[in-house]
């Protein structure tokens, strides 16, 4: 324990709690403040005062609630590393909407510290001083978030703020990692408190690879197959290039095909000649083992259900999917362990010439899968045509070695993934949920994460409007972190229009092309950002796309946010 520790017993709580963030290893707490968090601003005004500014985090101020659990998810994404936020009582809780429910389902690893109501009337520091803080009492503010937490808690004092903290963080990172819950008022935040001060960190407890009999009964199963594919979603998350390197390493040995099946990052090269694309049902239909490595939904039951007699492996840290009320996929055998770790060690008991049969395969049906693409991106642009798919193929000018994509583009995310030809390790995220809205705070986080990347964020017009587009802009300025966004704007809700065809296709709706679903007012998304005098521009047709391209670019670069509304068509 520091001398400078030994000498904290009138620190507050909110002080203590800060501190605590500090020592292990926060750097910035994304928070909307309010009331409620009156001791953590005098903490740090008192730190900052006493010259100890650098022993607390840097508090980022967000316009709104959303942006801040996206840009702490975002931030974790690409470093790995948990992130907090800060959130005002029940209201600034509910605004984190769905924003909590992606973390959850992407398990990045988020330390939310809620204010409560004060619970005192008079006579306590903190005590009840505004008819809003009897508005904001409510009987169990935990609940709102309580099934997208792994854990929530009250603190009271005389509790030790560092061991919250420790414990919080310790489960927010351990498998299955994902969000932590924290609440306190203002009466206990204000409170002195004796804290231990350790430097016990938390603990990441996840398990290792596969044990030997395990990994012999994998061995021999691709020992005794010609086409063997896995089928992943999350493999590719932190360590990225560890994790990523490992099954790369197995695909070319065993000679496996490998398709990224809704992927919320990158987990395999997607220009390498065994990446046969994003369904499931290409596999399924063809290899005589199937691996689901790392994957929640490995394909639809109806649509992509196995056509052969395939033997059906699963490896997974948290197999059984407890946080899913239903989970129906059919799979022969499970290997509860580490997927990198597991396959680095059956790779290593096999020779390389194992694999030239299904190397020979799947080269075959990537190369079929990539001339399809070139094929679609030809017919369009001889038409002239301003789709999702020219679009993305113009895209992919821009993208570097360091590039970063986050993605929240939905009915065009097939295009995004087929013609951008991403290769590095975390250079793409996807939001792991439903909640339409993350990739504008979500790119603002990645870009505080890696300041030296190109972050270009692609979505489409409907999640564009639910992130809260003019606070997006108010932050990312703020902060010195300009990322490009590209709206894909069909002008209207595609994915509306689709799924009602899908399951009426001869119904009245489809008919009418299901007019709930379109947009007739014209509008320039690209508007909101002007707020912050952003870069910003309209863009209706493929010719413009150069130009546009290259002047977002040279904006951002230059250290000017910027926004592109593409008027693509609709199908």
């Amino acid at each position: 324990m520091s001398e400078s520790d030994q000498t904290a017993a009138n620190r507050t709580a909110a002080e203590e709690f800060l501190r605590a963030f500090h020592r292990r290893g926060i750097e910035r707490v994304f928070a909307n403040l309010g009331t409620d968090h009156t001791p953590l601003l005098e903490a740090a005004a008192k730190a900052r005062s006493d010259g100890e500014g650098s022993a607390i985090p840097e508090i980022v101020s967000c316009p709104h609630e959303f942006a801040a659990m996206s840009a702490a998810h975002g931030y974790a994404a690409k470093t790995g590393e948990p992130q907090v936020v800060l959130v005002h009582v029940d209201v600034g809780t509910q605004n984190l909407g769905a924003a909590m429910h992606n973390a959850h389902r992407a398990g990045a690893p988020v330390f939310v510290l809620a204010g409560l109501a004060p619970v005192t009337d008079a006579g306590h520091s903190g005590s009840r001083d505004h008819p809003v803080h009897y508005f904001q009492d409510v009987f169990d503010q935990p609940g709102i978030v309580r099934e997208y937490t792994r854990w929530t808690d009250q603190y009271r004092p005389p509790a030790d703020p560092a061991e919250t903290v420790r414990r919080g963080l310790e489960r927010a990172v351990s498998e299955p990692s994902g969000p932590v819950y924290v609440t306190a008022t203002r009466e206990a935040l204000s409170r002195p408190v004796e804290s231990a001060a350790t430097d016990t960190m938390p603990r990441q407890v996840s398990p290792g690879g596969a044990d030997a009999d395990a990994v012999n009964r994998l061995t021999s199963h691709i020992r005794g197959a010609t086409r063997p594919a896995v089928i992943t979603s999350d493999l590719g998350r932190p360590p990225a290039e560890e994790r990523v390197g490992a099954l790369v390493e197995f695909a070319e040995t065993v000679g496996a095909g490998v398709v990224e099946q809704t992927p919320t990052t990158l987990c395999f090269p997607r220009d390498h000649e065994q990446h046969v694309g994003f369904d499931p049902g290409v596999v399924l239909n063809r290899a005589d083992l199937v691996i689901v490595a790392d994957a929640d939904v490995p394909w639809i039951p109806e649509g992509d259900a196995p056509a052969t007699d395939a033997p059906v492996i699963q490896i997974d840290p948290d197999p059984t999917k407890p946080a899913y009320p239903r989970w129906p996929f059919a799979i022969d055998e499970t290997v509860q362990a580490d997927t990198s770790a597991t396959f680095k060690a059956v790779a290593e008991r096999l020779d390389a010439g194992v694999g030239e049969p299904g190397r020979t395969f799947w080269r075959d049906v990537a190369a079929e899968r990539r001339a399809a693409a070139e094929e679609r991106l030809a017919a369009a642009e001889s038409d002239g045509r301003l789709t999702p798919t020219v679009l993305s193929a113009a895209l992919e000018s821009i993208v570097d070695e360091d590039t970063v994509i986050v993605e929240d583009a939905v009915t065009s995310r097939s295009a995004i993934m087929s013609q951008i030809r991403l290769s590095e390790p975390g250079s793409y995220f996807w939001k792991g949920g439903a909640g339409l809205g993350w990739a504008g705070g979500a790119a603002v986080g990645a870009k505080l994460a890696a300041p030296d990347s190109r972050v270009i964020s692609l979505v489409g017009d409907g999640s564009y409007l639910f992130a809260n587009p003019s606070a997006c802009a108010l932050f990312a300025a703020e902060y010195g972190a300009p990322t490009l966004t590209v709206v894909y704007d069909n002008q209207g809700w595609n994915a509306v229009e689709s799924a009602t065809t899908a399951h009426y296709p001869d119904g009245v709706a489809a008919d009418t092309s299901v007019p709930e679903s379109r947009i007739e007012t014209e509008m320039d998304l690209s508007a909101p950002a002007m707020v912050v005098d952003a870069h910003t521009a309209v863009v209706r047709d493929p010719d413009e796309l150069p130009h546009a391209l290259s002047a977002a670019v040279t904006a951002i670069d230059e250290g000017t946010p910027a926004v592109l509304d593409v008027k693509i068509e609709r199908p």
